[in-house]
């Protein structure tokens, strides 16, 4: 009887033999075989460390311990393909295994298993395999080999749980071989199944690949490609943007969203100078919407060939809406989708045109673009319904400055000469972007050796250009320009008092 007192039916039983390792194998699964690539992956592993194992078998001083493998697979192992590396194993290493250590003079044998969780009644299939030459009667102490799919935190107790899953897996190879008394009962009675001695464990932690990227594939007669864009987890929070704007990005893109209401925006348009935050502002809105990052390049699917980069463009963003749970994507410095009045290729016109096309879609991922210069986006991108939220980002004022400023020196682990060099570089930068601001702050650590006073900050300072002129140019046109922006519209624009 099996575990909880149920009889286990076997989907399959065989006998088998080994010409080449003269060895004799009892093989039962109690569910289907199936044959997939990743056995063979599986064998390749398990050849690796089969010398580890032989040792271990081998010299009775080392009996004593273990041998304690985790993997890490890509995929979700089903119990079919469990069953067939059981089966493969069984066939060739552990044959290879069991013939050489009966060269030595000792018959010997060794039970296989593998489970599809640590739980002893999530048996798929075991196996047992022994020397031809044992003699009838026989009693040889087999040693044990489980293969987990689950999770196992650490040798202790795969040790703890490998002694229990050899002792079911004994229970039931008993149990199933006494149903086929004909052919089987007398081999199992030849070898003796007594208590084995579990040598190795090997526990595989299965892990999707769509967690980790993105794959599209797209093939015509031209070219054959297969792209991969990493999916990533944002690297920044709200608690690093502007304080002043935090609560509006809260109540129009972030709690609607998340709410799962159906008129939450699906979309918004980051546009600033370089160096104000643009990206971090992105991947911030991401990882509050409770989103990973999809980063969308024009490098990684535009080709030279006609129609292909629609085609990839296309491939890549279905790919993409499987997830649109669970990602946003990013498309940062979007200035390479510029105003169709400013295009002269027709190629151009169709991927801005499949990326309209995109962005109207309902069942459409939440949408992050940004861009330095505004004027050049095709303002049927910006639109109420593909994207509709535009933020505006001008140069930080002292109160944001100043909070970069603590952030960064706590994040370059810098010591400070005394407590008024954060109140002189807050007061010292004005009209510098976030970016710069951070340069400061490392090249004057650099000046002072990992120390920062007011004169390390002050010789930085004369090294970093900044025309003050030219940037309040560069606030009073983001203040225009987010007048006439059609659509909802957030903007940090400090004034000149609060920047100085």
């Amino acid at each position: 009887m099996g575990a909880g007192g149920k009889l286990r039916e076997a989907a399959e039983v065989r006998v088998l033999w080994s010409n080449l390792y003269k060895v004799r194998t009892i093989f039962a699964a109690y569910h289907d075989v199936s044959e997939s690539y990743k056995t063979y992956r599986f064998l390749s592993i398990l050849a690796k460390y089969s010398s580890d194992i032989y040792e271990l078998m081998l010299d009775p001083h080392e009996r004593n311990s273990g041998l304690f493998l985790r993997i890490k697979y890509n995929k979700k192992i089903n119990p079919g393909i469990l069953a067939h590396v059981n089966l493969l194993a069984a066939m060739d290493i552990i044959s290879e295994l069991v013939d050489n250590i009966s060269q030595t003079g000792e018959f010997t044998s060794v039970l296989l298993a593998t489970y599809r969780s640590p739980n002893p009644e999530d048996l798929v299939s075991c196996s047992l395999t022994f020397s031809r030459g044992a003699a009838p009667g026989t009693r040889l102490k087999p040693a044990g080999i489980v293969i987990v799919n689950g999770y196992i935190p650490d040798s202790q107790k795969a040790v703890k749980v490998s002694r229990s899953l050899v002792k079911e897996a004994q229970k039931a190879l008993e149990e199933t071989v006494s149903i086929y008394k004909r052919d089987y009962l007398e081999v199992v009675r030849n070898v003796g199944l007594l208590g084995a001695k579990p040598i190795a464990f090997i526990a595989v932690q299965s892990r999707a690949v769509n967690v980790e990227e993105i794959r599209a594939v797209v093939s015509d007669g031209n070219e054959y490609r297969e792209i991969k864009i990493p999916v990533r987890n944002p690297a920044w929070s709200v608690n690093d943007l502007p304080p002043k704007i935090v609560e509006e990005i809260k109540l129009i893109l972030i709690d609607p969203f998340k709410n799962g209401l159906s008129f939450a925006a699906k979309g918004t348009f980051i546009t600033g100078p370089p160096g104000v935050g643009k990206s971090v502002m992105a991947e911030a809105i991401a990882n509050a919407l409770g989103l990973r990052v999809v980063e969308l390049k024009p490098f990684t699917y535009r080709s030279m060939w006609y129609g292909a980069t629609e085609k990839m463009l296309n491939a890549i963003l279905n790919q993409v809406y499987k997830r649109k749970k669970e990602v946003a994507i990013v498309i940062d410095d979007a200035e390479f989708l510029s105003s169709r009045k400013y295009t002269i290729h027709e190629a151009h016109l169709s991927e801005l045109s499949t990326i309209l096309y995109h962005l109207q879609r309902v069942d459409r991922p939440f949408t992050i673009l940004t861009a330095n210069n505004p004027d050049l986006i095709d303002p049927a991108l910006l639109r109420p319904g593909r994207v509709d939220v535009a933020i505006v980002v001008g140069y930080p004022d002292k109160e944001m400055r100043r909070k970069a400023a603590v952030r960064n020196i706590e994040r370059y682990k810098v010591r400070l000469s005394s407590s008024n060099v954060v109140d002189y570089i807050v007061k010292t930068s004005s009209w510098y972007s976030l970016a710069e601001l951070d340069a400061l702050i490392r090249l004057a650590a650099s000046k002072g050796g990992g120390l920062i006073g007011v004169d390390e900050v002050e010789w930085a300072r004369k090294r970093i250009v900044v025309s003050p002129s030219e940037r309040r140019n560069i606030q009073e046109y983001l203040k225009w320009w987010s007048t006439k922006i059609q659509g909802i519209v957030i903007t940090y624009i400090p004034t000149e008092q609060e920047i100085e």
